[in-house]
Formats: C-alpha cells, sequence, structure tokens
C-alpha cells in the first residue's frame, strides 16, 4: 500500500518513506545510511557504534566513552549485577520474549571443552551486569541434556557449532553473533551493551 505522502507500508506493517528511511513495526527506525534508531532513542551506527540515549558511546571493540567524552573502563558494578544466566526453558524463553526482553543464548555441550572453560567466566560477567530489559540462557546443543525445544532454537538462528553467543532482540533478529572465547570483561562489555 502506498500513502499519498509517497510512503509504502510493506504487508509485515513496515513503512518506508520517500527519502527510504524505514520504520519497522517496533518503531525501529533505519535511515537511508544505514544508521539504526530503536523507540528507545539508543543509536546503532552502520559500523556497530551504539548510542545511547543518554550519549554514552559504546564501540564495537566493546570500548565506553561517556557523554563528556572520557573514556569509561567497566560499566558495570563488580558483583552487583542483577542479571541471572540461566538454562534454557521454552517458557522462560517465550515469557522473555512476550515481555519485549532482549535474550543473551549461549549454545554450550557438555563434551565441549572450550564451553567448560569459558563458562566460569561466562557466568561471573553475566551476573555482574544489571538489567531488567536482558534475559540470559544456557542452551544445550547437541549433548545428552538436549530437548526438542532447544534443538529447534538451534535450527532457528542456524547455530552449527557449540559455544557460539547470540543476542537478541525481542522479534528474535540477532543483534550479536560470536563463536570466540569471551573473557569475563568481553562478557561485560559485549552483552553489557544490550542491557
Amino acid at each position: 500500500m502506498i500513502k499519498p505522502d509517497g510512503t509504502m507500508i510493506k504487508p509485515d506493517g513496515t513503512m518506508v518513506k520517500p527519502d527510504g528511511t524505514m520504520v519497522g513495526p517496533d518503531g525501529t527506525m533505519t535511515a537511508p545510511d544505514g544508521t539504526m534508531t530503536k523507540p528507545d532513542g539508543t543509536m546503532i551506527k552502520p559500523d556497530g557504534t551504539m548510542i545511547k540515549p543518554d550519549g554514552t558511546m559504546i564501540k564495537p571493540d566493546g570500548t565506553m566513552i561517556g557523554p563528556d567524552g572520557a573514556m569509561i573502563d567497566d560499566h558495570v558494578m563488580e558483583g552487583k549485577g542483577n542479571l541471572e544466566y540461566v538454562p534454557f526453558t521454552k517458557a522462560a524463553y517465550d515469557q522473555a520474549l512476550a515481555e519485549g526482553k532482549t535474550v543473551f543464548l549461549e549454545f554450550y555441550a557438555t563434551w565441549c571443552p572450550t564451553c567448560q572453560a569459558q563458562a566460569p567466566a561466562l557466568k561471573e560477567g553475566l551476573e555482574s551486569i544489571s538489567s531488567d530489559k536482558l534475559v540470559a540462557f544456557r542452551v544445550n546443543y547437541k549433548d545428552p541434556d538436549t530437548d526438542a525445544d532447544e534443538t529447534e532454537l538451534a535450527r532457528k538462528y542456524n547455530i552449527t557449532y557449540q559455544h557460539t553467543h547470540i543476542v537478541a532482540n525481542a522479534q528474535e533478529d540477532v543483534l550479536l553473533r560470536s563463536q570466540e572465547s569471551w573473557s569475563k570483561q568481553d562478557v561485560i562489555n559485549k552483552v553489557g551493551a544490550f542491557a
């Protein structure tokens, strides 16, 4: 459908304005240059740099710069977070999405030495983050504990390898995907950017 002002509305509800700006059904706006602006005012530049509404800038490498231009070493209080890292259940995952939360998914296999080695850093890093907008799940992947819901989730996110980290929004759009081993500080910087 095309409105009189030239705005096109796609079947999924996305609006495409005459200047090329797109506005998704959730209110996320994408400018012609690729800059995304979320409904809360957070801006994500094409290079991955995130600018929060308060002016804090988070670069793709995790570096944070405050509104005053000063570098922020650690944007969470050590040991003061409230984010829980919990085993995946479909009910809890569906509830998080229904509440509009961002989800962190760690695809983990009991037989994987990399998964086992980085598990403490993931847990400590995640539990150092304070957020009421983020939920963190450990998802079993191709091991004896993997259930049908976890297999389906891996298929949905096209997971082909254990110790894959995913951050996805409530519409299940992937915001971050990595198979790298992360330190506690990597977790804080990379996952905390979505808190």
